[in-house]
């Protein structure tokens, strides 16, 4: 099964090797970055479960200083490595970026955009639910109409999603960093354009991490009859079905007008399944520090026998994303 993993938050900082030893570096835009730590600034009820401690703090919790600390220490403590990969790409993604918190201007998912993952595992197992895991919970957040999105434009029309209702997703991401373990609960309340509102809920299954910061990912299609998820279909962990504006993703499952169907909604095209393709991501780089998340949703409404563009120029897109804070299970 594919992961709502591929996890990273935003360390700003370069890490000098794979271990816990962390170098400074001087980055083009130090007052952006100071931004981006002052927005981050959560007040966090203090915790302490065997190997988990979250501080309280009301002053910038990412910052340089203490995020190299916490890094360094969260590597020393559980036994695992330092991505400077992962650490160096965050720095130079959201070098000049003002993340807001909450954000709902797309700060957040442009930001994680070029994140890869860094899960070692995609096998699913049952995950370590106890004292030791961390809970990062969204909370239900509203989902909004994008039309652009990494260089592709989204339709503007309201023909798959309704233009009235409100629609929600929410991320329930659960991290032991004692097990060095991963998974997710995610949720979504979508309303198809002259439809009713549908509950659909999955979870990811868990995989395995052994690096700091994390970065996660994981992708579902939504089918028409509520509460029904399936694979989404397209090749590796996608952000979105659109390659070019006139394209979609490759997949080794299914040919072109296959897709087109799955996730085409106008009923004149009697193979349409009105399905939805579904993309979350989420990130945290310590089990100290709070996580980004972000979701989104797409399908496209071409009349019957439209090609690959036509149908590429109809998808529409909802985005959602959060700043969260974690809380130590009991």
């Amino acid at each position: 099964m594919k992961k709502f993993f591929n996890i990273i938050l935003a360390p700003l900082f370069v890490i000098s090797s794979s271990n816990a030893e962390i170098s400074s570096v001087t980055p083009a835009n130090t007052t952006s970055l100071t931004q981006i730590a002052s927005s981050m600034s959560h007040s966090i009820s203090n915790v302490e479960n065997n190997n988990i401690s979250i501080e309280t703090t009301t002053t910038n919790l990412i910052n340089t200083t203490d995020l190299k600390k916490s890094i360094a220490s969260d590597a020393e403590k559980f036994n695992l490595s330092v991505d400077a990969d992962v650490a160096a790409e965050i720095l130079t993604l959201l070098d000049g970026t003002t993340i807001n918190a909450p954000s709902s201007g797309g700060d957040i998912t442009k930001g994680l955009k070029n994140l890869a993952s860094n899960i070692i595992t995609e096998d699913d197992f049952v995950p370590t639910l106890d004292q030791d895991t961390i809970e990062y919970d969204t909370g239900w957040i509203t989902l909004s109409k994008v039309t652009s999105y990494d260089s592709k434009t989204y339709s503007s029309n309201n023909d798959v999603f309704s233009d009235t209702a409100t629609h929600q997703a929410r991320g329930r991401v659960f991290v032991n960093f004692k097990k060095q373990e991963i998974s997710a609960d995610v949720s979504a309340k979508i309303t198809r354009a002259g439809g009713t509102e549908k509950l659909y809920e999955y979870n990811s299954g868990a995989a395995n991490f052994s690096s700091v910061p994390i970065v996660a990912e994981t992708v579902k299609r939504y089918k028409l009859t509520e509460g029904e998820t399936d694979h989404d279909n397209f090749d590796g962990a996608q952000d979105t079905m659109l390659a070019t504006n006139t394209t979609l993703q490759a997949s080794e499952f299914n040919s072109t007008q296959e897709l087109i169907d799955m996730y085409n909604h106008d009923t004149s095209d009697g193979d349409a399944e009105s399905g939805i393709f579904h993309y979350g991501k989420f990130t945290t780089a310590t089990s100290a520090t709070p996580g980004l998340g972000s979701m989104a949703f797409e399908a496209g409404h071409a009349p019957n026998g439209a090609n690959e563009a036509t149908f590429a120029g109809t998808v529409e897109r909802l985005e959602g994303e959060a700043v969260i804070v974690g809380k130590a299970m009991e």
